[in-house]
């Protein structure tokens, strides 16, 4: 059977959920309990909370479950990076006015430039553990008994209050990773140059380098300034549609009183997605080998704002076959749109990691949208058509798993 098979007031019930995840979504980003939102914050438990309720009537079972996220990881490790870059020029300039420590200085800088090398990809973001988040998990179980299991995962949380544009942070961390690789070369050459295994012209003059390098260490201090951990923008939109287009599945289900014959079907709202993707990676942990033992697949929903642009970012011929079948159903058209942002930022790398089968439907392209981030991800992002279209997919997904 096809999801729009299942009545023939389908049509109607399902614009009633699309309005149900529109209107829902749109009333929480203008409320005034929008604010903090940003991950393991106050507002982002308050939205898991009011989904968690409506959740109740629409499926068996709606769980809790916390974890502690890395909420300020990101501010952390610039700082750590600003720190060690300061210190290793530092060190690099004292070779210059010390000349018989020269060799000493010149290590210790060299050592710090790699430290400042693994701050930058995070190495020593652990030490921030200080917050707690909430995934929360709802199923609707099936008729008989479960052999397929389709997981529909939005990401509750919002980004991180900025002071400056996501462009203009990713040019800046752009810039600082260059300046650390240009402080180990620097410091190496010195090194060598101080021990006479290199000589060339002008060799004597290098060391000058390391007075205007000095600047670029406060890139990285300036980039962890940028950071508000309190907060997120205000009203900002960002997922609130992935969480209650979810919910509207599962309200289509349950006001037309269907059940899939041995498919759960269940609802995922991971917290802490701008802190290292916490929510997914606790999810794993706790629910990898038990959604192993049946035919799992995990269908992410994320930033669906245009339906002309809806595509499908697949990690294998299961899932990819799967969502052909229900594009096809659901007479949706996919778009061929590959965005670096879902496999970089996505909850997708995640899943597919601990070896689940995944989908992620969203309406991203290259580039990312400019609003993206921003306090310009308004209500004016919320897209009848897009939840439709998505709402479509994930309802004929679970069927045609079905079916098989």
């Amino acid at each position: 059977m096809k999801a729009y098979e299942t009545s023939e007031r389908y049509a109607g019930k399902l614009r009633e959920c699309c309005n149900y995840a529109a209107r829902t979504a749109k009333v929480f980003a203008q409320g005034s309990n929008n604010t903090k939102r940003q991950p393991c914050g106050e507002d982002e438990k308050l939205l898991a909370s009011n989904l968690k309720e409506d959740l109740s009537k629409f499926c068996d079972t709606v769980v809790e479950e916390n974890f502690a996220a890395d909420q300020k990881a990101y501010i952390l490790s610039n700082l750590l990076v600003a720190i060690f870059m300061i210190l290793s020029i530092a060190m690099t300039i004292c070779s210059y006015f010390i000349e018989l420590q020269a060799t000493l200085f010149l290590v210790i800088a060299a050592i710090l430039a790699l430290l400042a090398f693994l701050a930058f990809f995070g190495a020593f973001g652990g030490t921030s553990k200080d917050v707690t988040g909430v995934n929360v998990l709802a199923t609707r179980n099936p008729k008989a008994e479960v052999k397929n299991r389709i997981i529909i995962e939005a990401n509750l949380d919002a980004p991180f209050k900025r002071t400056m544009k996501p462009h203009t942070a990713r040019a800046l961390k752009t810039v600082s990773f260059i300046a650390i690789i240009l402080y180990l070369v620097l410091d190496i050459i010195e090194l060598m140059i101080a021990n006479d295994q290199l000589v060339f012209d002008g060799s004597t003059l290098v060391i000058y380098l390391a007075f205007p390098l000095a600047v670029l260490a406060f890139i990285p201090f300036a980039l962890s300034r940028s950071v508000i951990a309190g907060s997120s923008f205000p009203g900002v939109v960002d997922n609130l549609v992935g969480c209650y287009t979810a919910a509207g599945a599962l309200r289509y289900m349950s006001e037309m009183d269907l059940r899939l014959e041995n498919t759960e079907l269940c609802v995922l709202l991971t917290g802490a997605k701008n802190a290292n993707l916490s929510g997914a990676r606790t999810y794993c942990k706790l629910h990898a080998e038990a959604d192993a033992a049946v035919d799992t697949t995990i269908i992410s929903l994320y930033e669906l704002y245009n339906a002309e642009s809806i595509s499908i970012i697949t990690n294998g011929k299961k899932s990819t076959d799967l969502l052909a079948v229900a594009a096809a159903n659901a007479d949706v058209t996919i778009s061929n749109n590959n965005p670096k942002y879902i496999k970089k930022n996505g909850s997708a790398k995640i899943f597919k990691k601990n070896k689940y089968s995944v989908a992620t439907i969203t309406s991203l392209k290259d580039p990312t949208p400019v609003y993206l981030g921003t306090a310009d991800d308004t209500v004016e992002n919320i897209n009848i058509s897009a939840i439709e279209s998505a709402m479509k997919l994930v309802l004929e997904a679970a069927y045609a798993k079905d079916s098989k």
